[in-house]
């Protein structure tokens, strides 16, 4: 009866594997992609241009159209630094991406840099070479100049030929109009 009791019991446990293996569910032939996660994808923190509430589908240079300029939009020349290897110029804006450090051949608000001197810097734009000194705003189109930047810092200038750059003396500033500036500031890069 042991043989009988053994084969009854392999039998059993097959027809058991046989019930589970039917009732489990079936897995998809087409596996899951990315974009049906939408809770990770708004909480992606390795992309920098997601924003709250909206779902982000892989954002190409095509989906971020360029703002068209305003009156308030400036690109300044704030600083030149030359060395035996290369020479670079520091700019400032009312937008991200006039902030930028270039150097020769690089373009900065549609204008392509030409030439770096320790005092300045020659732009072409339309055919139209343009000088912009420290402190001076890139002309934003071909018809206007350059200006005088916004007070927003002092510009610097330094060279190996002039390494004692006189910084102005900063005026006395009230601390609450300095408070009172950085906070609008913030608000405006929160916009």
């Amino acid at each position: 009866m042991s043989i009988l009791k053994r084969i009854f019991t392999a039998a059993s446990l097959l027809a058991l594997s046989a019930a589970v293996l039917l009732a489990a569910p079936s897995v998809p032939s087409k596996k899951q992609g990315f974009e049906n996660y939408a809770l990770l994808r708004t909480r992606n923190i390795f992309d920098p241009d997601r924003q709250p509430g909206a779902v982000n589908n892989a954002p190409s240079a095509s989906q971020t159209p360029t703002p068209p300029t305003t009156r308030a939009d400036y690109a300044a020349l704030t600083g030149i630094m030359i060395t035996a290897d290369k020479a670079l110029a520091f700019f400032s804006g009312s937008r991200p991406e006039f902030n930028a450090v270039l150097a020769t051949s690089g373009t900065i608000a549609g204008a392509v840099i030409t030439r770096i001197s320790p005092d300045s810097v020659e732009v072409q734009r339309d055919g139209k070479r343009i000088v912009i000194t420290v402190g001076q705003t890139v002309p934003l189109d071909a018809s206007s100049t350059p200006g005088a930047a916004p007070a927003t810092g002092s510009p610097l200038s330094a060279s190996p030929a002039n390494n004692t750059a006189s910084t102005p003396a900063p005026a006395s500033v009230d601390r609450e109009a300095l408070i009172r500036r950085m906070m609008e500031k913030r608000q405006q890069e929160l916009k």
